[in-house]
């Protein structure tokens, strides 16, 4: 099996925290078969950086879903392990991802739990954290399918219209396997914000097995420029409402797998 690292970034102010996330890629004790960057802007530090573990593609678009499309449609691996550009990994994620894709038989997509980071990369404490980041932090195990010895919920359409909301994702703590993302490319073009939303659903309503596995691999960095804090102060609802719209049109075109 081939792992894919995948970092997108959407604005030149962060190249500062790219450069992290890159190197937390590169230092990995599981080193990816392949790293791919897609920037929206061009930058020579980054594509020198890049170039001895894979390559940059530059000026791909504003947007996030054409973003991660272009990533997965020029990626060779079998596994897609998404970054985003302000956070890091821990040197083992790698080595988690490829044990679980390895041993659990029809595994779609791989989650793991993340601490949270200040922007110079100091970890923050529950007590430190603003009121809405303090619901996000998943302590249980969860599998989707064949395995009792995990928490289970074996009513997908009970997982996608109620159970997936009380989770919180992120995509720089996701794994995901590749065919199931290149058949739904045109439905990851649309999506504004959340990705990581998208992609758990497509991967779940094509059967895969879901696993959330409680070990803290990523590192998620709470800074002002944040999507989710834009999103809460309104800037962004919009988009968010065009995304929403989105997962209900897949939820409502899924079949029950047999």
């Amino acid at each position: 099996m081939e792992i894919t690292a995948l970092i997108i970034s959407t604005t030149r102010s962060r190249v500062p925290l790219l450069k992290h996330a890159i190197s937390s890629v590169i230092n990995q004790t599981r080193k990816p078969d392949e790293l791919i960057v897609v920037m929206s802007y061009e930058d020579r530090e980054i594509k020198d950086l890049v170039n001895p573990y894979g390559f940059v593609i530059h000026n791909a678009s504003t947007r996030v879903g054409p973003m991660w499309v272009r990533g997965i449609e020029e990626s060779s691996g079998d596994v897609i392990a998404f970054l985003d550009d302000d956070d890091e990994w821990l040197q083992n994620k790698l080595s988690h991802v490829d044990e679980a894709f390895s041993k659990i038989a029809g595994l779609g997509l791989y989650h793991n739990l993340f601490q949270f980071i200040d922007t110079n990369g100091n970890e923050l404490h529950y007590h430190e954290l603003p009121a809405y980041y303090r619901s996000m932090i998943l302590e249980r195990s969860v599998i989707i399918r064949d395995n009792a010895d995990l928490y289970m919920r074996s009513s997908v359409n009970d997982w996608l219209n109620a159970n997936y909301w009380s989770l919180f994702y992120n995509t720089s703590s996701l794994s995901v396997i590749k065919d199931a993302l290149a058949r739904r490319l045109e439905l990851i073009e649309s999506i504004n914000l959340y990705s990581d939303a998208l992609f758990f659903i497509l991967v779940l309503t094509q059967c895969y097995a879901v696993l959330h596995d409680p070990i803290i691999l990523t590192r998620y960095r709470i800074h002002g420029e944040q999507t989710s804090r834009k999103v809460l102060n309104g800037e962004l609802m919009g988009m968010a409402a065009k995304d929403h719209e989105l997962f209900n049109r897949v939820i409502k075109e899924y079949n029950t797998c047999r």
